[in-house]
């Protein structure tokens, strides 16, 4: 068992961590700099994370980690509930910001790259076996094609939230689902 004192710092160097990847990238991000933003000495930090890239990818991972996500069998309500959650997130007081510093950064750093990957797959992951519960419960065409309706569906709200930093508000969400699944059948 971890020592809750230890538990407390860390959260707060991975909370400083990830806050500081969204206002200056993940470049800017260093230990220096977040040792000034936790109060917690950079000794302390190195010794929980030997290196920095290390420390950046549990703070990114900490923020866009796996929600629990049960489904009830109704594809419609199970999309929304999908990207209701994605839309959330991706606000530019959650993980929007370190999202795009991801992304830069991914075309720099192969741990980074790495950690992208996850964050997608786990995504598509989950929206991917919606969809194909959905087909195998006739709910949509048996052929369906689960990546391109995948890509389909989140694709707007990652553009809009986060390159029109629009508000992706519930009504804008249900009118996509609802077009979504007008074309693919659903």
């Amino acid at each position: 068992m971890i020592d809750p004192r230890i538990e407390r710092t860390r959260n707060v160097v991975l909370d400083a961590t990830a806050a500081l990847i969204g206002e200056v990238g993940f470049g800017r991000t260093t230990i220096e700099a977040v040792a000034e933003r936790s109060g917690v000495a950079r000794s302390t930090i190195y010794r929980h994370w030997p290196d920095r890239t290390d420390l950046l990818a549990e703070a990114v991972d900490c923020k866009i980690a796996h929600v629990p996500f049960d489904q009830t069998g109704n594809l419609r309500n199970d999309l929304l509930s999908m990207i209701t959650e994605l839309a959330a997130r991706l606000g530019p007081d959650n993980v929007g910001p370190m999202l795009l510093s991801l992304i830069a950064e991914a075309g720099r750093d192969p741990k980074m790259a790495a950690m992208q990957e996850r964050f997608t797959t786990t995504r598509f992951g989950r929206i991917r076996s919606i969809l194909e519960a959905a087909a195998a419960r006739g709910d949509l065409p048996e052929d369906v094609d689960v990546d391109r309706m995948a890509e389909d569906l989140v694709s707007p709200i990652f553009f809009r939230a986060l390159i029109r930093r629009s508000p992706v508000d519930r009504e804008w969400l249900e009118q996509h689902v609802d077009r979504l699944l007008a074309t693919y059948g659903g």
